[in-house]
């Protein structure tokens, strides 16, 4: 196989396209580039109506905080409030979703890679490393479903994954709710990548297919519990606020 059918082997051969991937570690380069190019497609899509709806959020917070203060503390938080604007939307969006994705590639690689040993497995880090960011390949498939809603739409999603299952309506609220949190990361792009983490370890490190789904099960699950330590973070802060 080459690396086209590996990629579209991600869709109606998984298995055979991640044992492929699994013998090709150099070949890590490939998803990378896609998850970064849907990023950016994404970010780009997404940024009228991400501005527009952060400094909307922004002004709502504001005025909670004014509510509890003087009018002179009030004038100071209103006058000090900055909008953001297309430059900072994109050196935040960009620059740390560059950083964090390819931090969390590290991490995953690493964590699979010495949990496999552990587990029983013979895993070398360059094909163990390949596999996990293949598998993650459904998430450059939601990035440009996602862009192409909003194109068609003209509107964001309003709530992502199984979130709405738990949404109250008032986006304050549903930001610090860890249940909408972790709702929000449930959905049939994230099965899709548990299950080719999981054939991609089995191919790469010889552990069986239940033990590797299983592993990658966990490891989803660890990585979803980190991603809701800004919401818990955001609770403290707003909770101290009195917001």
């Amino acid at each position: 196989m080459n690396l086209v059918t590996i990629t579209t082997g991600m869709v109606d051969r998984p298995g055979q396209a991640m044992a492929e991937a699994a013998t090709r570690p150099r070949a890590w380069f490939l998803p990378a580039v896609l998850l970064v190019l849907s990023m950016v497609v994404l970010l780009g899509v997404l940024a009228p109506y991400q501005i527009k709806l952060a400094n909307e959020r922004s002004a709502q917070v504001i005025e909670q905080l004014a509510a509890n203060m003087s009018e002179e503390q009030a004038r100071m938080i209103r006058e000090n409030a900055r909008p953001i604007t297309p430059t900072t939307y994109w050196l935040s969006g960009l620059g740390v979703g560059l950083a964090v994705a390819a931090l969390g590639w590290v991490l995953r690689g690493t964590v699979v890679h010495f949990s496999s040993m552990a587990a029983g497995g013979t895993s070398v880090w360059g094909p163990t490393f390949a596999v996990c960011l293949w598998s993650m390949l459904p998430f450059f498939v939601r990035d440009l479903v996602q862009a192409t809603y909003t194109l068609v739409s003209k509107q964001l999603i309003e709530h992502q994954g199984l979130s709405f299952l738990v949404a109250s309506g008032d986006v304050l609220k549903d930001g610090r709710s860890l249940s909408y949190a972790l709702l929000g990361n449930v959905d049939p792009f994230a099965l899709w990548h548990i299950i080719l983490l999981g054939l991609g370890i089995s191919a790469a490190t010889k552990l069986s297919k239940g033990k590797a789904t299983f592993m990658a099960l966990i490891v989803w699950l660890v990585f979803l519990a980190v991603k809701l330590v800004p919401v818990l973070l955001g609770r403290a802060v707003m909770g101290n606020l009195g917001v």
